[in-house]
């Protein structure tokens, strides 16, 4: 049984105040005084305290009174400690009779007034009772009517078209995205706003009530995903939803748009959905607009919900805007509309997928639960697939499940075993213009599951599609297939400032959904093997092989007799690859892409013989660095023009390695250089050679000198190698660089004075270079010099005097530094905002 609130406080100031009385001699009468008050008042405070509890009052006159309970138990214990200090007891005994008269006081005022307010309370209720009893029958008779009314636009609804369909059965794992997408759509939209009989209410001021502000391009949402991925489903689930009907009535309208979208005749479905398949009476799309308009504005009362399912174009879209109160557009498509407000949801859950495709594939007791986890993770969490492929194992023996996840499990395509699901992915990739075509089928290069950093695709776009060297091209290319829901782009950090010298497709990568690279895999794959204008090749225990159409096996790249025409080859190769290479003639490959995963690896013995190659790119997924057995065989590679070599260790280099005449970009990101590039005499380093990047090498202690040979360099790039301490002297002779970009190397100390030979440079980037604690005493000689970053800067306490030489030069420092700068008035300044935890982010990560 719960303790009475009251009960249990006065309980202990009554125990207290007997025990004080019986040890003490001081305060008496006062004591007596207090305890005759709470007999007087606590059984009838406990009964209203009671009552209220039943009635569900307020608790304020309860806890007013507690806490003067409190205070008395307080004053009580204090009185028990006073023996002889006369001021005190006197003190206090006139705090004993004000506590015994507040409790008084309380009871007399506060809870008559209570009381009196209840009475008034009782009466008001009794009037409203007799009015509510007066109005009985006329009540029942409107609510009949009511119904009536209901009853009657339902019916009138149903002589219309656009009906929403029914929901499908075993929906499985939309609870999260169902409810963030109904608060977009019921943003502005109040059920209170309209009346009984589907009309807007009245405001105080007369004026009729708006839901919102019409259909302009804030009350369109998108739902936007990959082909099957259950947007269809989620927005039949809106519609069908309790809290959306109550708000839309019957005033939910559903339109499957589609590819092939007549808008004459699909309006003609409203009116006459007996002839859906006809364009009526319109003579023009305008003229289907103005009807359907019309009909919106004055047939339909209250607010609209109209879907547009499966939309392909934004001009679809356009057609149903209209300026109407509390109208609501919601669309579903495969694109992303960025001018709308574009609504995406996360994939289900591990445990969602398992469900969805238990009720598919209805699995036996017997089927081994290890076995249907592995299923579920082969679908990908992709709902159509995990529907389709559990329905395909629907009563099969388990002898035949084994047998899917076999034929999954050594490279078959989830694709080639259902076509439902590759004609729906399928028909994304039929909509795109051949330019897009084409970069969306590179993407299937790569390795899946993993990041692609967009600047090892811009080094094929370049040559592939002539794109421009600064991302430009590259970069719009990603965004327009992201806009169709065929790559992610992931931005690993913004720029921070307008001058800063990067490339677009810096710290920007891309992912891709497993289904949509073996999309890109499969139409790949489309001729015969030595036909393709891609050849992508995986390992297969220590085999190479192929996707070859139409049939259930991958094919061994041994079994290729004839020459093959790709101009692009990617190889990926796991763990325990032995590099048992098979004669393989690829003398058309113009670019190749080599995943790997293992400590060592011995390139291609065939690649001296790919004569067109011109880039290179190298990814090691493993957890250690590669190191290459053949590294030399680049040598023979004459017409290699870019080389991107990521966690790979390079022990050195040979003499025709750096002398390849062509090679015009070389990137190492998280390389080990170790003694990678000895000086040698004699020696023409990369002579056509105009840019280096060089990121995350953590054992690059001293910028090379080697590399201050290639007198061509226009660019170079050294970011986050924090061992960096010293750039030589002959830095100097590199005199036609125009962009030197040392970011974040935090353990380097100075630059070398002979970068001030360097009159062809333009950019500077010393941002997060901690250390540094001087610039070069001759910096101003530096005339085109045009834009010096120093975010993060914080070593140097003093510029140099020469600095006042330059001009039409442009500072992107902190306030600190800022205030040097100020005082020689000759360049602008753009003062950013330092953020210390970020830039340690930033140089840790």
């Amino acid at each position: 049984m719960a303790v009475d609130p009251f009960s249990e406080p006065i309980s202990k100031l009554s125990d207290t105040v007997l025990y004080v009385i019986k040890t003490t001699s001081n305060f008496k009468p006062q004591l007596r005084q207090l305890t005759k008050t709470l007999d007087t008042i606590t059984p009838i405070m406990v009964d209203i305290q009671n009552q209220n509890r039943k009635l569900d009052r307020t608790r304020s006159e309860q806890d007013m009174f507690m806490k003067d309970i409190e205070d008395a138990k307080k004053l009580v214990e204090k009185c028990s400690r006073i023996k002889w200090n006369l001021i005190l007891k006197f003190t206090h005994s006139l705090k004993l009779k004000d506590v015994s008269q507040k409790l008084l006081n309380f009871f007399q005022v506060e809870v008559q007034a209570d009381q009196w307010r209840d009475i008034k309370k009782v009466l008001v209720e009794v009037d409203s009772v007799n009015e509510r009893l007066a109005s009985l029958s006329l009540g029942l008779s409107s609510g009949s009517m009511r119904m009536s009314m209901r009853r009657c636009e339902t019916a009138e609804r149903r002589r219309f078209g656009w009906l929403v369909p029914p929901l499908p059965k075993g929906i499985v794992g939309f609870d999260e995205p169902l409810n963030k997408l109904k608060a977009k759509i019921l943003e502005g939209i109040n059920v209170h706003d309209v009346d009984d009989d589907g009309s807007a209410m009245d405001c105080d001021d007369g004026s009729e009530m708006d839901c919102d502000d019409g259909c302009g391009v804030g009350n369109v949402v998108v739902v936007s995903g990959v082909g099957g991925d259950g947007k269809t489903t989620l927005v039949k689930m809106l519609c069908n939803d309790h809290e959306i009907q109550a708000n839309f009535g019957e005033n939910i309208f559903f339109v499957t748009v589609s590819e092939e979208f007549d808008y004459k005749v699909s309006v003609n479905g409203l009116f006459n959905p007996s002839h859906f398949d006809q364009q009526g009476k319109f003579q023009s799309t305008e003229d289907a607009k103005n009807e359907l308009e019309n009909f919106l504005r004055e047939k339909v009362l209250g607010p609209i919900l109209l879907v547009l399912d499966d939309v392909w174009r934004e001009s679809d879209i356009k057609n149903f805007e209209f300026d109407i109160k509390g109208y609501k557009l919601l669309v579903t498509s495969r694109m992303v509309f960025t001018k709308y407000d574009v609504f995406k949801f996360d994939p289900l859950s591990d445990e969602d997928a398992k469900i969805l495709f238990c009720r598919s594939a209805k699995p036996n007791p017997t089927i081994d639960k290890n076995l249907i986890n592995q299923m579920v993770k082969c679908c990908k969490k992709h709902p159509l697939t995990l529907s389709v492929v559990g329905g395909s194992l629907d009563g099969k023996n388990e002898v035949l499940w084994r047998s899917m996840l076999k034929s999954l499990s050594q490279g078959q395509s989830l694709l080639d075993l259902n076509k439902e699901i590759l004609n729906r992915l399928e028909r994304s990739f039929e909509t795109l213009e051949d330019k897009f075509k084409q970069c969306f089928l590179d993407f299937g290069l790569f390795l899946e599951d993993h990041r692609i950093p967009a600047s090892a695709i811009l080094d094929m776009w370049v040559h592939l599609y002539n794109h421009d060297d600064e991302g430009i091209d590259t970069l719009a290319k990603i965004y327009e297939l992201s806009y169709r829901n065929l790559v992610n782009v992931l931005a690993r950090r913004p720029r921070e400032d307008p001058y800063a010298p990067v490339n677009y497709c810096e710290q920007q990568f891309v992912t891709q959904h497993d289904l949509l690279r073996q999309l890109a895999i499969n139409l790949s794959s489309k001729l015969p093997v030595a036909k393709r204008r891609r050849l992508i090749i995986t390992e297969q225990n220590d085999q190479l092989v192929t996707n070859v159409l139409g049939e259930d096996q991958v094919t061994s790249v041994e079994q290729l007799q004839e020459p093959m025409q790709a101009r692009v080859l990617s190889i990926s190769t796991g763990e325990s690859f032995s590099s048992r290479w098979c004669d393989m003639r690829v003398p058309e490959v113009e670019v190749m892409v080599l995943n790997l995963k293992s400590k060592t690896y011995t390139l291609p013995h065939f690649l001296k013989e790919m004569q067109k190659l011109k880039i290179l790119n190298v990814t090691n997924y493993g957890l250690y660095p590669t190191e290459f057995k053949n590294f030399q065989l680049l040598g023979y590679l004459s017409n290699l023009t870019r080389i991107r070599l990521e966690r790979v260790a390079i022990s050195s280099l040979s003499r025709s390695t750096l002398e390849l005449v062509n090679l015009q970009k070389v990137s190492f990101i998280m390389c080990k250089m170790r003694n990678a590039f000895e000086d040698s005499d004699n020696l023409n380093v990369w002579p056509s050679l105009v840019e280096i990047e060089m990121d995350y090498c953590q054992d690059l202690v001293i910028y090379p000198q080697i590399l201050c040979r290639s007198v061509y360099l226009k660019k170079l790039s050294i970011t986050n190698c924090n061992e960096l301490c010293k750039i030589s002297e002959k830095f100097g002779n590199l005199t036609g660089l125009e962009t030197l970009i040392l970011h974040s190397c935090t353990q380097l100390e100075k630059l070398p004075e002979s970068i001030t030979r360097l009159q062809n440079l333009s950019i500077l980037d010393i941002s997060d270079c901690l250390n540094l604690t001087k610039l070069p005493e001759d910096m101003g000689s530096l005339g085109g010099l045009r834009t010096i970053c120093m975010a993060g800067f914080t070593g140097v306490h003093e510029l140099p005097a020469s600095v006042k030489e330059l001009s039409n030069t442009k500072v992107v420092c902190n306030e600190e530094v800022a205030c040097q700068w100020k005082e020689f008035g000759n360049v602008e300044i753009t003062v950013v905002e330092e953020d210390r935890t970020a830039t340690l982010e930033r140089i840790i990560c």
